[in-house]
């Protein structure tokens, strides 16, 4: 049986409070006693209960990552996203818990795991915009980032890159180009960035005086398989098309693929533009044009607002869209002359 704080404080002769004060090196001990404390700590191979020690003193040694998509553990999101939260967590003298679990039950569930690990808030990754936790988790009192999921609460917030603006400036690049035919491969309905991307691709066909076709928009899911349908169906229905906008870099590899299996040339024929800038999308042929939103950053500013929330009752936790930035690579280029334009 592992040995207690009692079992310490009975072999070195003084009371519990004194010996609790000592291993966690209050001042108010003198150097002799601590230097007994201490040899009848390692006689015992005493190893204190960080957690009880927490909630004893109030503080906390680690946030928490939830991360409910398995799939991104594929792709270099979530890993430059962990490097950020670790490295803005050690910085602070914090380790960092990773739950990878598929679905969250309940606000309450989150909140009592987290506390029963001693962790003083959490990062969350993968949720869907129609769960019913998001509504209840800004109510739990406790330090609760989302990732690009909205939510708003004295203990809440979330962190985002400028989704609409990212998806802007592709149909911008698009359009520069000569091309006035743009397609959109989106992701799923229960993603809050695809709402906000194809916001920003309706802005800019408007802004650029083009047309928003129902038929040129396809709802895939960001796999690579839901690329490869996505150009598949828009070039059967809309042969007229010159260009797509794919919501992420993975489906604007499967798009890539299929449409050089339909004997499309990218970008003779048809340009491709991604979202998110991975390190694959310099590798693919042709190196993909994307927008870039930087995960690494993303990741030190959500921990930065959940430790400024453990740390300051009183903190007011702020949201800031990231901003993105194109990167022009082989997939993209001119509009072909013969095309019809308008």
């Amino acid at each position: 049986m592992a040995a207690t704080l009692k079992d310490v404080a009975r072999l070195a002769g003084f009371s519990v409070t004194t010996v609790s004060r000592a291993l966690n090196g209050h001042s108010d001990v003198s150097e002799e006693t601590r230097k007994k404390i201490m040899e009848a700590a390692q006689a015992l191979n005493y190893v204190p209960n960080r957690v009880a020690q927490q909630l004893v003193m109030g503080k906390s040694s680690a946030i928490g990552l939830y991360s409910l998509d398995r799939e991104t553990f594929q792709n270099q999101f979530i890993t430059l996203m962990i490097s950020g939260l670790m490295d803005e967590a050690t910085a602070h003298d914090l380790n960092l818990m990773l739950f990878a679990t598929q679905r969250l039950q309940t606000a309450e569930e989150v909140v009592m795991q987290c506390r029963q690990r001693g962790l003083g808030g959490a990062v969350i990754s993968g949720l869907r915009i129609d769960e019913d936790l998001i509504g209840h988790l800004p109510q739990m009192d406790f330090p609760i980032v989302l990732v690009d999921v909205p939510v708003h609460g004295p203990r809440a917030t979330y962190v985002s890159v400028d989704n609409v603006l990212g998806a802007r400036k592709a149909v911008e690049h698009l359009v520069s180009l000569g091309h006035r035919n743009i397609g959109l491969i989106n992701g799923h309905s229960g993603a809050w960035v695809s709402h906000q991307r194809r916001l920003g691709y309706e802005q800019g066909m408007r802004d650029s005086g083009l047309a928003i076709k129902e038929s040129y928009i396809f709802e895939g899911d960001f796999s690579k398989e839901s690329g490869r349908r996505g150009a598949q169906h828009l070039l059967t229905v809309n042969p007229e098309l010159t260009a797509l906008f794919v919501a992420s870099d993975l489906m604007a590899v499967g798009a890539l693929e299929q449409l050089q299996a339909m004997g499309r040339g990218v970008p003779e024929d048809i340009s491709v533009v991604g979202f998110d800038d991975q390190d694959f999308a310099l590798h693919v042929s042709p190196p993909l044009t994307t927008i870039r939103q930087d995960m690494y950053v993303f990741g030190r500013l959500a921990a930065r607002e959940l430790i400024g929330m453990i740390n300051d009752p009183g903190y007011t936790p702020r949201h800031v869209d990231l901003p993105c930035t194109l990167v022009q690579r082989g997939s993209s280029g001119p509009v072909r002359s013969k095309e019809v334009l308008r």
